[in-house]
């Protein structure tokens, strides 16, 4: 009777799990086709239209703006160690099962490869970032203008940065086989509970705080005092610093000197698997599997945000299960050793997530400076051979970071994700010792783009180092010009420093968009001079709009990982209860693939080679590496959606982890 009671309670049990994977399964299906979805907004005044779903070309060494790396809580290794003695059965016709909870500590290494992703080749020496002000004498082909974050133009800084990565996985796992109702039959359920943790760890060296004041006309109307700009790179970094015209701080991208951390489940699995081969020396079998994302999604806020999860993605997939026990003791059978194979591949269907862009061919460019523009309402001019000629904009008072722009919703969903170990095992009688590989990868992103109907009124233009007030006879009134320098880079404008050809001065705007003499008004036609002085200044006729077709929304690169991982448990299987609890310990070190070595140690095929290892030329390579790109300004159109060179990143970390289970029949 007893018996017959507890067989009534398996079944029952059986049916809720049964019950609760349909669920599982079918909401995975209405999140997959949208039905019932929200849209996450990261940003309340900035419209995400996309006009193409057209990239430039990601140069492999070229810094990204965003790290997706493996979920915390996927760890097929973590998973199959420990347990193979309690899990598929061959000799069950009951319902039986386990259960494990681990503990693991992870750490990220290689932290030098880390900040060369995320900055690329802009690391003077794949070390340091310079920030230079554009009066700075000498300055780094390399180093990012001082003046777009309202630093001096006589400011000079290194900010050497060393990321880390740090993670606590309390991790879950449930088997159950369910031989009762079909032999082979099981399912799994996976759970973990992640804390991470994420540092830039920069440090500034300031070789100059800089005494120069911005000039009137500049970035305001009137003269900026040094006592008004900022003092440091990484204190404009954490965001809300204003100077000039900036009405509203940088949002986006920001670079904080503090740790970062999250505390969610990653994901909450379920799957369903049937072992069609069930021997007692081998076995093979197959499981259908979803995920349910539950950790966090990308906002972009930092430069360096912790993402626990696969950034929201949900996941179906198949997986393929065996093990061969090629030695079994002839006198103890509990005395054997064996290979197991885990193998999973899965599709990451689309979400929306916050991301942050560049222009095309413009690494970096999001941290340069846009000039809002509308319409011309004081007729600014230029003399065009003899002729006046209306502007078609006007600058409109308001500076603003790139990346407040540049960042917006997108749809993001990524094709293949594959997962395979392969483990030797051996057991004698409780103790059980494991050691395998697993390699991990996953294809690149892909960005699902569609037009969107929005409010584009605003329009804004690279401001570079350009004046954009020109005033009458050194006197007020003061004009907003319409000067644009769409040539401009992260590493500075154009029209500093002065060149032997140039016949003006730099505050004369000689190299913006289509120069020519500024004017003003109807009748008569009033010339326009440098603030403070007599000098004739230039405006842009026509000036050059940005759009976000000039984005370069290159997807994220591919991964590839390779680890090896070692276990050994003890079993107490002298106990007369059915339940026999095990406990164990494991570690793992894992080899992520880049392109640090191609970049940062001259190491290019034989159409990029440089001449010498100790005088190699970065901006060759980086144009060698990335021929899509034309000159400063312009993509080939051929480049559009490819990746000029081959470009990997993962993670490389070691980790160890406690796991503890028991067993039930």
């Amino acid at each position: 009777m007893e018996r017959t009671k507890h067989i009534k309670h398996i079944k029952k049990t059986v049916k809720y799990i049964l019950s609760l994977s349909l669920i599982f399964s079918f909401s995975t299906y209405l999140s997959i086709n949208g039905a019932g979805s929200t849209t996450t907004v990261c940003t309340d005044d900035l419209c995400p239209t996309l006009y193409s779903c057209k990239n430039c070309c990601l140069g492999a060494c070229d810094g990204y703006p965003f790290l997706q790396f493996r979920s915390q809580g996927k760890d097929i290794a973590r998973q199959l160690t420990g347990w193979q003695q309690f899990i598929n059965k061959h000799d069950k016709d009951t319902t039986y099962g386990a259960f494990t909870f681990a503990v693991e500590y992870a750490r990220a290494f290689r932290q030098e490869r880390l900040a060369h992703f995320l900055f690329g080749n802009d690391l003077v020496d794949c070390c340091q970032l310079y920030i230079q002000g554009s009066q700075v004498a000498d300055r780094h082909q390399n180093a990012w203008l001082a003046d777009y974050f309202g630093l001096p133009t006589d400011f000079d800084s290194r900010v050497a940065f060393c990321p880390s990565v740090e993670s606590v996985v309390l991790d879950f796992n449930f088997y159950l086989g369910l031989d009762e109702l079909a032999q082979g039959l099981f399912i799994k359920i996976n759970a973990p509970l992640v804390w991470t943790k994420w540092e830039l760890h920069p440090c500034e060296r300031i070789i100059a705080k800089g005494e120069n004041n911005f000039e009137a006309g500049y970035m305001s109307e009137d003269t900026i005092q040094r006592a008004d700009l900022a003092n440091s790179f990484l204190r404009v970094m954490q965001g809300g610093h204003t100077f000039g015209d900036m009405k509203i701080p940088m949002k986006f991208g920001r670079i904080g000197n503090c740790d970062r951390t999250r505390t969610r489940v990653s994901h909450i699995e379920f799957s369903l698997g049937y072992n069609f081969l069930l021997r007692q020396d081998h076995r093979l079998g197959v499981y259908l599997y979803s995920s349910a994302p539950t950790g966090n999604r990308p906002c972009a806020t930092y430069l360096f945000e912790p993402v626990v999860g696969n950034g929201k993605h949900w996941e179906l997939g198949v997986g393929v299960t065996g093990s061969w026990i090629f030695y079994r003791d002839e006198e103890y059978d509990d005395r054997y050793a064996g290979i197991w194979l885990e193998a999973t591949a899965a599709h990451l269907f689309r979400t929306c997530q916050c991301r942050s862009f560049d222009l095309c061919c413009k690494a970096n460019s999001r941290y340069m400076l846009l000039a809002e523009m509308g319409d011309n309402d004081d007729d600014i001019q230029g003399n065009i051979n003899g002729t006046d000629t209306k502007a078609e904009y006007q600058y409109k008072k308001n500076l603003i970071p790139a990346v407040n722009w540049s960042t917006f919703n997108i749809d993001v969903r990524i094709g293949v994700e594959a997962d395979v170990a392969i483990k030797l095992g051996c057991v004698r009688e409780n103790w059980i010792l494991d050691v395998g590989y697993n390699l991990w990868g996953r294809t690149g992103e892909k960005f699902l783009c569609a037009d969107l109907s929005c409010n584009t009124s605003k329009k804004y233009a690279i401001k570079g180092d350009a004046f954009v007030y020109g005033q009458e006879a050194a006197m007020p009134p003061i004009y907003p010009l319409s000067a644009t320098q769409s040539a401009a880079n992260i590493y500075g404008g154009k029209n500093y420093p002065k060149l032997p050809l140039d016949t003006i001065e730099p505050s004369q705007n000689p190299r913006i968009d289509n120069p020519y003499e500024a004017t003003a008004g109807e009748d008569p036609l009033i010339n326009l001079f440098v603030p403070g002085t007599t000098d004739a200044i230039n405006t842009s006729v026509q000036p050059e709009i940005v759009n976000k077709t000039l984005l370069n929304r290159s997807k994220s690169p591919s991964a590839l990982s390779h680890k090896l991982f070692a276990y050994i448990g003890y079993a107490f299987k002298e106990r007369e209860s059915c339940n026999i609890p095990f406990i164990g310990i494991g570690g793992k070190i894992e080899f992520a693939k880049d392109n640090y070595k191609e970049c940062c140690e001259c190491c290019y095929d034989s159409s990029c080679l440089c001449s010498s290892d100790d005088n190699c030329d970065l901006a060759a390579v980086n144009s060698c590496c990335n021929p899509c790109c034309t000159d400063s300004n312009t993509c080939d159109s051929s480049c559009y959606g490819k990746t000029c060179c081959p470009r990997r990143f993962g993670l490389s970390q070691w980790s160890i982890w406690l796991k503890g289970g028991v067993s039930f029949d």
